[in-house]
């Protein structure tokens, strides 16, 4: 189960390096003064494409009978196709062909993130799975934080960056090829043929009034990432022009992506193992959005670099604790034992409809208001929301 961490975070390099430093200094150079807005366009299209590739890979992931098992081939894949769509990114000079690529390397890293998930459903028993979750959190986050560190440090050299940052997710999934395989799953049952029906897209449905767990943990998850997003999203401009930093922000960049990582190290093992231990699922949930929105206040309170190194050691603990034991809740209230991919690539939008929502969002507001600040209350009051929606949820305690 080792390649799971290992794989995700090599997806996550991605996510953390692209962009948050990469493809905002990119817009930057080519958009000049409208680069909030453009950033904002170009995040809604990546995660749009995201948000169609999630599900439908999953559903093809289920379907799949190979050797090296259902999830594999998707994962794999998807990293070995995103390489030279990174690379092609270093060099162009062209908004258009950038945005074109960006939206590309989306598609095509979401592909191979649904399988990935469901291979914790799939071979961790519930009690077990709060510690493994912890370690696909620790994964996306030391991923995120990782990119943004390596990015910030190759920024001055693009084309460098990008072949750097495309090479690591086609190498670290090739794991599960040597590491720890996926077992051959080649004469394993088929979903039944009525659960596919003659209107294929039926099966991506999810009854709210059958499955009212299922669509809770849906809206928590949604609710709290929005939160984070709305603030996240705009790190580097924030540290410009929030902060003050102006030109020097970049040189900030890792640093606070490290802190970021060492508050991750510190909650996301720890807070897994715990609920596994205690058996429960919510109290850990809740107390961390509730975390996230007391930090995010902090840069509005106190518009200083102390004051936004505050917020994210704060944030990173309550997130680093939120991704380890949501996850272990969410794979809790699946719908279906025989597409759980599918399934999982559903309650993905809980994350990925985030990176629509919450940049758009925030571009508006902050193009209404000529001012950052207000972003800071806005995610707060969207991680709270989140924290309160997940004590709905009957079947986890």
């Amino acid at each position: 189960m080792l390649s799971i961490g290992v794989s995700q975070f090599g997806i996550s390099i991605v996510y953390g390096a692209v962009p948050g430093v990469l493809l905002a200094l990119q817009i930057e150079d080519l958009a000049g003064d409208d680069k909030a807005k453009v950033l904002s366009l170009f995040t809604l299209l990546g995660a749009t494409a995201a948000l169609i590739a999630q599900p439908l890979s999953g559903a093809l992931s289920d379907r799949t009978r190979t050797r090296a098992g259902s999830r594999t081939p998707y994962v794999l894949g998807g990293s070995l196709l995103a390489a030279p769509i990174l690379w092609a990114m270093g060099w162009t000079q062209s908004l258009l062909v950038l945005g074109i690529l960006y939206v590309t390397s989306e598609l095509v890293l979401s592909a191979a993130q649904g399988p990935l998930a469901a291979v914790l459903p799939d071979q961790v028993p519930i009690e077990q799975r709060g510690r493994f979750s912890a370690a696909l959190g620790l994964g996306i986050l030391l991923g995120s934080a990782g990119g943004t560190a390596l990015s910030s440090v190759l920024s001055s050299n693009s084309p460098l960056a990008y072949f750097i940052v495309g090479c690591i997710p086609a190498t670290l999934t090739a794991t599960r090829l040597f590491v720890t395989r996926d077992p051959d799953n080649r004469a394993a049952p088929h979903a039944p043929r009525e659960q596919a029906g003659t209107r294929w897209w039926r099966t991506f449905l999810v009854s709210p009034r059958a499955h009212p767990d299922f669509w809770w943990a849906l809206t928590s998850r949604t609710l709290t990432y929005t939160g984070f997003f709305t603030v996240n999203a705009y790190g580097l401009y924030l540290l410009e022009d929030h902060i003050g930093l102006g030109d020097d922000a970049v040189d900030m960049v890792p640093v606070v992506a490290g802190l970021t990582a060492l508050c991750i190290c510190l909650s996301t093992v720890p807070a897994g193992m715990l609920s596994d231990r205690i058996g429960r699922r919510k109290v850990f949930v809740c107390s961390a959005s509730a975390l996230m929105a007391g930090g995010l206040l902090i840069p509005f309170a106190s518009p200083t670099l102390a004051g936004y190194l505050t917020m994210t050691v704060v944030v990173g603990l309550a997130f680093g604790c939120f991704e380890s034991v949501d996850n272990a809740l969410l794979t809790q209230v699946l719908p279906r034992s025989n597409s759980y991919a599918q399934d999982i690539g559903v309650m993905n939008l809980a994350s990925i409809a985030p990176q629509i929502l919450a940049p758009a969002l925030a571009g508006a507001l902050v193009a209404g208001t000529d001012s950052y600040a207000l972003l800071f209350p806005l995610g707060a009051a969207f991680a709270l929301l989140g924290g309160l929606g997940v004590l709905r949820v009957q079947a986890v305690r």
